[in-house]
């Protein structure tokens, strides 16, 4: 590499539209800094980070014109899977099921603040009228009171 000192005319101008060329063909996403400090806000070094596994979607016109989504995060120990349901243009619903089941609270933290829920005995949950943007689920064991318990695992950021 060049030191930045050692840089002549031709090297800077060189630089310059090699820079324009990126930000043209494969510019930095609008939403990449939002992204990154709502993954840096939750606090989950010892969590299990899920993978995305699957996503499959319906688009309008399908089954009456319903919109919607499957997705499904993986991990060792568990296995989350969303079915993301349109109700409005602003507003969408999660149909969650943990696998294995067990009595967990699972959070779905959005820009609009944190949404707590409790898994059913067969993993199930829902988490009704969610305002559409950057989303991410967080499970943790049930305990009387929410937000004390470790987190079990997490969801890579999704848009919803």
């Amino acid at each position: 590499m060049i030191p930045p000192d050692d840089l002549d005319p031709t090297d800077e101008f060189i630089l310059d539209e090699i820079r324009r060329m990126f930000s043209v063909l494969d510019p930095v996403p609008e939403t990449l800094v939002e992204r990154v400090q709502f993954a840096l806000d939750l606090e989950s070094a010892d969590a299990e980070i899920l993978r995305l596994s699957e996503e499959l979607g319906l688009r309008a016109g399908v089954r009456g014109g319903e919109e919607s989504r499957t997705i499904t995060f993986e991990g060792d120990a568990l296995t989350i899977m969303i079915s993301v349901s349109v109700q409005t243009q602003r507003l969408v619903r999660l149909d969650g099921w943990l696998a294995p089941p067990g009595d967990h609270l699972v959070e779905l933290r959005t820009a609009e603040g944190p949404v707590v829920v409790r898994a059913d005995e067969q993993g199930r949950f829902v988490v009704d009228e969610v305002i559409r943007g950057l989303a991410q689920l967080v499970v943790r064991p049930a305990l009387d009171v929410s937000g004390e318990a470790a987190i079990l695992a997490v969801t890579p950021s999704i848009v919803l």
